[in-house]
């Protein structure tokens, strides 16, 4: 309670980068505010019931080719603007190199109400043939009210831009069709970067490989496993400006983000110091991280080694996969969680404000060097909805032998579901996860309301495991209230868009964005936890290229439609009637 605003006071003498240097604070840190226990809150799987069935095919063979490793992600949005959150999972196999058979499709779950899906992904123009594919985004990026698809694959991404409810692959027309040397493209990110009001794409790109190049590598007992990064080459990354349409121009070199090589794996747009212009964080696989600061003239600078989110807390690059932002000490500021490897901490960098993060894992209770998950999906969740930012992890190694017997380091592993303790620090919460925490493998992980009860949802995906929807059914949940933005401009679904409602005194920040975790996209709409409390005393609405709007006293218990020039109200796609302006709307 009463957070508002409030910075992470530095004592006289600390000293913040690089990050490995901000132990002396955890005393400190440590009297932010006392634990709070934990709400009854279980994940059941739903996926039977839901008449979903779905594998990723990364087309394993003996020889361990190292693209197998990282394929399988997600796409929640919904497709058909009915409401309902629809499921999109990209396909894999073969894969380059490999022998050729025909390749299964992707899968478009229709969500049709009351738990079940069904796959529509032929008549909705998805039965395509995008090649080895990796990962989902989504975003309406030609801003006309229609979520479009993007899918990463092995050789470049495939644009389908969605015409009403029916996609048609535009990738060359959109200029996004890749030519010369085969990229690996992972992740994806939008933004308005440059806030000329429509919507830039960043694309992870991940090593140099080539099916000729793939060489075997070995374990201390001569078995034969899957190689490390190191044994490749690095990459660039690419980001492409939006010029009106959805046709794309690439401005890596301009930018100067085509001059950085990497291993990049995730991606998240952040305004990290607040000056109102999106930056970028991304994640490198044994390699140090990028922290890329918009300076508003089109240009980037990475400055991760300055702000301490390069390397882990030993001053050695990490194996950095899937990422997440959110302000989960509460002060305003979103904060860095990144997923690493198995025998390696979770990187936890606390924004410490003045362009500053300190590596907060060890403070948090996750910075155990030893610990035996690898990881792949994170996302942000208050799934008690007790106001405090939670989040889930989805584990999975990439061989099937590994260890000893005796590290405690297996193929399948258990999910994890990361309780909040009030004050930034976490708990690995076993018994709230419930099925979620059965062992498999997980590559791309969402979150996101299915059934819009207010209480977030969870969809995995990987190789060698089905699909799955975790259904949150808290025993006793506590009051929410939920946000879908529009914008006035192209960026129709508010992508940037800074929301604070404060409620019982309390004040919580959420960013809209698409793209986050790892090769897969989330619910774009905000979800408050407000506990007991039973409205929103006040809504305050900053918008990506300025404008601010405040709504008050808003009733707990339903989803909001939010638009720039207008008002606030309950979701027409819920409602089934045209929103009025709504209560207490007032723009600034």
């Amino acid at each position: 309670m009463g957070r508002a605003h409030a910075r992470l006071r530095l004592p006289a003498g600390a000293v913040l980068a690089p990050a490995i240097a901000a132990a002396p604070l955890w005393a400190w840190l440590a009297g932010a505010r006392a634990p709070a226990p934990a709400a009854p809150a279980w994940f059941a799987d739903a996926t039977r019931q839901a008449g979903i069935r779905f594998q990723y095919d990364n087309d394993a063979t003996p020889a361990r080719r190292f693209v197998e490793t990282t394929g399988g992600g997600i796409a929640l949005l919904d497709y058909d603007n009915d409401g309902l959150l629809d499921i999109f999972a990209v396909q894999g196999g073969p894969a380059p190199g490999g022998a050729p058979r025909p390749r299964p499709p992707h899968a478009l779950f229709r969500n049709l109400g009351g738990g079940r899906f069904q796959d529509v992904a032929a008549s909705a123009g998805l039965a395509v043939d995008c090649g080895y594919a990796q990962g989902a985004s989504a975003a309406d990026c030609d801003g006309d009210g229609w979520t479009d698809l993007l899918v990463t694959a092995y050789g470049g991404p495939r644009l389908f831009r969605n015409r009403g409810g029916r996609f048609q692959d535009v990738t060359r027309q959109a200029g996004l069709l890749q030519r010369g040397e085969p990229h690996w493209p992972l992740s994806a990110a939008w933004a308005d970067c440059d806030r000329d009001g429509d919507l830039d794409l960043f694309l992870c790109h991940y090593v140099s490989w080539f099916p000729d190049v793939d060489r075997p590598c070995y374990d201390s007992q001569e078995r034969r496993i899957y190689c490390q990064p190191t044994a490749f080459v690095g990459d660039r990354s690419a980001l492409y400006r939006n010029e009106g349409g959805a046709r794309f121009a690439d401005v890596s070199a301009a930018s100067g983000i085509g001059a950085l090589e990497g291993k990049a794996m995730g991606a998240v747009w952040t305004d990290y110091d607040r000056d109102g212009f999106p930056d970028l964080f991304v994640t490198s696989d044994m390699a140090p991280n990028w922290l890329l600061h918009n300076r508003g003239d089109g240009r980037f600078r990475d400055v991760a080694p300055r702000a301490g989110v390069a390397l882990g807390d030993t001053g050695v690059p990490l194996s950095g996969m899937g990422v997440a932002a959110g302000d989960f000490t509460g002060d305003g500021h979103e904060d860095l969680f990144v997923v690493n490897f198995s025998r390696q901490p979770r990187s936890y960098f606390v924004n410490a404000g003045r362009g500053a993060f300190l590596f907060a894992a060890p403070w948090a209770g996750l910075g155990d060097p030893s610990q035996p998950l690898l990881g792949f999906g994170v996302e942000t969740l208050d799934f008690d909805l007790d106001g405090d930012l939670d989040l889930v992890v989805g584990n999975g190694h990439l061989n099937e032998v590994v260890g000893d017997g005796h590290s405690g380091v297996t193929f399948r592993q258990r999910q994890q579901l990361l309780l909040n303790r009030g004050d930034g620090r976490f708990a690995d919460d076993r018994a709230a996860a419930g099925a979620f925490a059965v062992p498999r493998i997980t590559r791309g992980l969402v979150v996101g309301d299915l059934d819009n009860d207010g209480r977030p949802d969870c969809v995995a995906t990987g190789p060698h495991s089905p699909l799955q929807v975790f259904r949150n059914e808290a025993r006793r949940p506590a009051r929410w209230i939920g946000f879908r933005m529009e914008g006035a401009d192209r960026n129709r679904e508010g992508i940037g868009a800074l929301v604070c409602v404060t409620a019982a005194g309390r004040q919580q920040w959420r960013w809209v964005r698409s793209g986050s975790s790892y090769c897969s996209r989330s619910d774009p709409r905000l979800l408050f936890g407000l506990g007991a409390a039973e409205r929103a005393e006040c809504v305050e609405v900053f918008w990506p290229r300025g404008a601010r709007q405040r709504f008050d006293s808003l009733p707990a218990g339903r989803y909001y439609l939010v638009r720039e020039r207008g008002g606030c109200a309950p979701d027409p796609r819920l409602q089934g009637r045209a929103a009025p302006d709504g209560p207490g709307a007032r723009e600034d």
